[in-house]
């Protein structure tokens, strides 16, 4: 099944996705834990578009989300209207060097990989286009 919702990237945004994600997952059965997961991914990209998506506009624009849960996978389509950004071209962070000789940033992208089994990245349209997708529990506790 898919669930599509569209919202407008402001300061509510993150509200409307919560309450978007709660009923996926009610609807689904996907486990608690599941359901935190997959916020955390949507508000890493909802939060870089908000920050860097629109650096010459005054009005916030729009993103649109598609969960899709199918046997043993979910998967989630972040499509957006902001300036072109390929979240995964950048390169990994070095986890090992001490955090003052690190570069600021890239971190909520790592954490986008280290959440996913799968990530890819397209730019159509105009829109920036981001994939991702995961094994998921259940709210039975086995694992798809």
């Amino acid at each position: 099944m898919q669930s599509r919702f569209t919202v407008r990237a402001d300061s509510v945004a993150m509200r409307q996705v919560d309450d978007f994600v709660a009923a996926f997952v009610r609807e689904q059965g996907i486990a608690a834990d599941e359901a935190a997961r997959i916020l955390i991914l949507l508000e890493e990209l909802l939060t870089n578009l908000m920050k860097y998506g629109y650096p010459d506009r005054a009005e916030p624009g729009q993103a649109e989300v598609a969960l899709a849960f199918s046997g043993s996978r979910l998967e989630i389509e972040f499509i957006d209207d902001g300036c072109a950004f390929d979240p995964f071209a950048g390169p990994t962070p070095n986890l090992d060097e001490p955090v003052e000789d690190r570069p600021v940033g890239g971190l909520g992208l790592h954490l986008l990989r280290s959440l996913t089994d799968e990530v890819s990245y397209e730019r159509r349209n105009d829109r920036n286009v981001v994939r991702l997708a995961r094994s998921l529990t259940t709210t039975q506790g086995q694992r798809h």
